[in-house]
């Protein structure tokens, strides 16, 4: 009798083993491995559209950067213009008047 369990044993232990058994966890190995990949590629797809979209802002807040540094240069050179204007204290011009010399005055050499 203890022959006949041993045996039972052995055949249930190679039932565990067994060609089919391999192939179900190879399989699940692989759709696994398959879901991690595309989860990993998909991953990979998303950070990109966003790197994408934010060169796009860059870009557009270096040109408005470049627009309002030539703005703040135009209204500073104005300001520094005006305000050695003041230090000469020159008087404003108001009406000119030309001086006409006629067409007989010509210089030669």
């Amino acid at each position: 009798m203890g022959k006949k369990n041993c045996s039972v044993n052995i055949i249930q232990r190679s039932d565990i083993f067994s060609l089919k058994n391999f192939n179900k966890i190879l399989w699940l190995a692989i759709i696994a491995l398959s879901v991690y990949y595309l989860a990993g590629v998909n991953d990979l797809a998303i950070k990109g559209f966003v790197l994408s979209e934010l060169k796009q802002q860059k870009n557009k807040l270096a040109a408005a950067n470049n627009k309002l540094e030539l703005e703040a240069m135009s209204i500073s050179s104005y300001g520094q213009i005006s305000e050695r204007i003041a230090g000469l204290k020159m008087v404003a011009v108001g009406q000119i008047s030309y001086l006409s010399a006629g067409a007989e005055a010509v210089a030669r050499k």
